[in-house]
């Protein structure tokens, strides 16, 4: 019998395209919240950019915004080289709230104290991986507008680039299709009125 685990996905892997090709075709459960947390893009990468993590906040209104995603076991071990578990990240076992107010409990990785470096910024490329997750998901304006203010800086590595291009690509033209899909829907309820 296959385990599954819950996943609470916060940054570059919100998107399914983008998780699905790291590990394979996964659930989405639901949009979900962390209350009293904030995102930061201050964990050193293997590319020395800055990666996202969760830190803890005592203030009320700060709370980070992701997507509980079903995985197997497989997946999971996966994912942990990913996102270089014990080298990097830990695993955080938490209590996120989804969108009915419901409480679920989930694994999601955070960052290792070693591996923090405050002065970081995230590549243009993962800076966009983490807001066309956001968007697809259709986190909260308010968030998608905090996002946005976040800075980054070109990444050099050419190799890196055209590869994190080409999958950027397919997000967009997925999101463009999706959006052009709902404009027909939306278009051929106006004159059936």
């Amino acid at each position: 019998m296959i385990e599954f685990q819950k996943y609470f996905a916060y940054g570059s892997n919100m998107h399914p395209a983008r998780l699905e090709k790291r590990i394979g075709p996964c659930d989405i459960i639901s949009v979900a919240r962390l209350p009293r947390a904030e995102l930061r893009f201050h964990k050193t990468g293997l590319d020395r950019s800055g990666k996202c993590d969760i830190v803890f906040q005592q203030n009320h209104s700060k709370e980070v915004w992701g997507v509980v995603y079903q995985i197997s076991e497989g997946q999971k071990s996966r994912l942990d080289q990913y996102e270089s578990l014990g080298q990097g990240y830990q695993i955080l076992k938490i209590n996120v709230l989804t969108q009915q107010n419901q409480i679920m409990n989930v694994f999601t990785y955070q960052a290792m104290p070693q591996y923090i470096e405050h002065s970081l910024k995230p590549f243009d490329w993962y800076h966009e991986l983490v807001m066309l997750g956001a968007q697809f998901h259709k986190f909260p304006v308010s968030y998608l507008d905090e996002l946005q203010q976040v800075s980054f800086l070109p990444d050099s590595d050419q190799k890196s680039v055209r590869m994190h291009q080409n999958l950027l690509n397919t997000i967009r033209k997925k999101q463009q299709s999706n959006f052009d899909e709902n404009d027909q829907i939306l278009n051929y309820e106006d004159q059936t009125q």
